[in-house]
């Protein structure tokens, strides 16, 4: 189903319902630190597995191509993450907990921890992603209720709930903005909010995806519009914002890649964005859905990017190169892909895609040395179940 989004977010006189949060402050943040990155130099991959009844972790070493299977439980919604030496794994959708896991330690569990709103109310807190900052403060974003949860997580084997930031001013009519992906930028952390109608199907509200900046010292939210109901987040270039990576053309760490509708170069130092892979060039390739775009990583020497994406009647993912700030047509490397969340990166010269493809799955690798890139021998690699979400480990 292709639906239409509405371009004037939620009806006149309907702004957020009440709420307790600070109020919002008036402008962009003046100032913004150098963003928390990824792993660098990885040399494994974390990948959570599903048949959609059960679930477990996976690890790969990516030098000799060993697999450890299940080396910890997972879910059929659980997407990992890692920061300073621990890996973590979000539980989703009806699953809503936080497991901590050591790698060094053949990813042993340290702690788990339920997930849960502060709204009695709320069905499912549906935890969607975590940042963690030098301080040991974990940040979860929620998507099915108004709040990012603040966690201390200084001792892995004791996590604890320290706080909620309410996102409720930011929120559209149904009083939730649909908080999604997060990027923690010394005191300010941003927020990827789409204000999606909860009853048709999670269509965007509105054409531009929003990015929220919420001062942590208060726990307010910025407002570039003061004018209108709420608080009013960095409009995007495109539509529904599902992924965030740093720019390493910025060495200040000031500058996120945004995936939208296209890539989207976001100054968070001045909260401006511009086409890096503008929607129109996704457009040509066939990308003119906004659910088809998927996940992407910047290729070797950070001139292109690897992007995948469903196909327009969804049965299938493909894989294409798209040259970063060129106007030039997007090229298909791979097709015949299944997959659910974001299960793609690239290290060194090597892109990593776990495919869910039905008898054939696994954990598949092409060798970007050579044009088209080859796939390498001896994938895929099997990781038990079906993979469902990676991401790259020191």
């Amino acid at each position: 189903m292709v639906a239409a989004c509405d371009a004037a977010g939620p009806p006149v006189g309907q702004g957020p319902p009440p709420s307790d949060a600070p109020p919002p402050i008036a402008g962009w943040p003046q100032q913004v630190g150098a963003c928390v990155g990824e792993a660098q130099a990885p040399t494994r991959l974390l990948v959570t597995t599903t048949d959609l009844a059960t679930g477990g972790v996976s690890a790969v070493d990516l030098a000799d191509l060993a697999v450890a299977p299940d080396v910890a439980l997972g879910s059929t919604d659980a997407k990992p993450f890692w920061y300073g030496g621990l890996a973590y794994v979000l539980h989703r959708y009806g699953l809503d907990a936080l497991d901590v896991l050591d790698p060094d330690d053949g990813f042993r569990l340290l702690a788990q921890r339920a997930i849960v709103a502060g709204d009695p109310e709320v069905v499912s807190a549906n935890p969607h992603a975590l940042v963690v900052g030098p301080d040991g403060r974990g940040y979860v974003s929620l998507f099915g209720a108004p709040e990012v949860q603040v966690w201390d997580l200084g001792d892995a084997a004791d996590p604890v709930l320290e706080g909620r930031i309410d996102l409720t001013p930011l929120a559209d009519a149904d009083g939730n903005p649909e908080a999604s992906d997060v990027l923690l930028c010394g005191g300010v952390l941003f927020v990827a909010v789409d204000r999606v109608d909860q009853d048709r199907s999670l269509v965007p509200n509105e054409l531009q995806a929003r990015l929220a900046a919420i001062d942590l010292a208060s726990g307010a939210v910025h407002d570039l519009d003061p004018a209108a109901p709420g608080a009013q987040g960095l409009a995007l270039r495109g539509t529904w914002a599902r992924q965030f990576r740093l720019d390493p053309a910025d060495p200040s760490g000031r500058t996120a890649l945004v995936l939208t509708t296209g890539l989207e170069r976001v100054d968070l130092s001045s909260g401006t964005s511009e086409w890096a892979v503008a929607d129109t060039r996704l457009q040509a390739a066939g990308l003119t859905d906004y659910r088809q775009p998927q996940a992407f990583d910047l290729g070797p020497g950070g001139d292109d990017i690897y992007l995948a994406a469903y196909r327009a009647e969804f049965a299938e993912v493909a894989i294409f190169r798209a040259a970063l700030d060129r106007d030039e047509p997007l090229v298909e490397i791979a097709a015949g892909l299944q997959s659910i969340e974001q299960s793609l990166e690239v290290v060194g010269d090597t892109l990593w895609f776990a495919d869910r493809a039905h008898g054939a799955s696994g954990l598949r690798a092409w060798d970007l040395r050579q044009d088209p890139p080859t796939p390498l021998p001896g994938t895929p690699l099997a990781l038990g179940l079906a993979p469902y979400a990676a991401v790259a480990l020191p």
